[in-house]
């Protein structure tokens, strides 16, 4: 039972419509919104197509620390009514809750880092979310990089988004190629 109420009332809502042109037009994109507007949450539902709006996509969301990555899949896991290892999963450093139907999967940047060294394609994966990308550190700033060269030398057609609530929009969008920023408001 999808909570569609509670995803409506999402304030993100209202910029996913400019995100996903900015993806169908250029592939890539900077998504800026306050914290509680539903970015972590509510996009990569959308995008994978799991709340009825396009196809269905895999989507991987990369989080900078364990807690987090937990926290985003049990609250997308519960808006559709589901428990993480569903259509929605996470991994992290020894703890794994993924399944055969799982289309959004949230991990670490230390997981995708391990993954992207294993497997440079990202085969099954059609979208990429880097959240809370004005964390800097080694290892996301690392995938940032294998994501832009996998994009440029065997991948075009691999999604990317970097999202944020601070981040320096302008600097990620020059990064990605001139990528659209796509912002939200949030609500008081």
């Amino acid at each position: 039972m999808i909570r569609t109420d509670d995803l409506d009332r999402l304030p993100v809502r209202t910029a996913v419509p400019a995100l996903r042109r900015a993806l169908d037009d250029r592939g890539v994109a900077v998504l800026c919104a306050p914290p509680g507007t539903g970015k972590t949450t509510l996009v990569p539902l959308v995008l994978a197509g799991l709340t009825g709006e396009g196809p269905v996509r895999r989507v991987v969301v990369a989080e900078p620390r364990r807690i987090a990555a937990r926290a985003a899949a049990r609250r997308m896991a519960w808006l559709l009514g589901e428990k993480p290892g569903g259509r929605v999963g996470f991994t992290v450093r020894g703890e794994r809750a993924v399944g055969p139907d799982t289309v959004v999967e949230v991990v670490t940047t230390g997981v995708l880092l391990q993954r992207l060294q294993r497997d440079q394609e990202l085969a099954g994966v059609d979208a990429v979310i880097i959240d809370e990308c004005h964390e800097r550190h080694l290892d996301a700033d690392t995938v940032a990089a294998f994501l832009l060269d996998v994009r440029e030398a065997i991948r075009p057609d691999l999604r990317l988004v970097a999202a944020s609530a601070t981040t320096d929009a302008e600097g990620w969008a020059r990064l990605l190629g001139d990528a659209p920023v796509v912002e939200a408001e949030g609500v008081s």
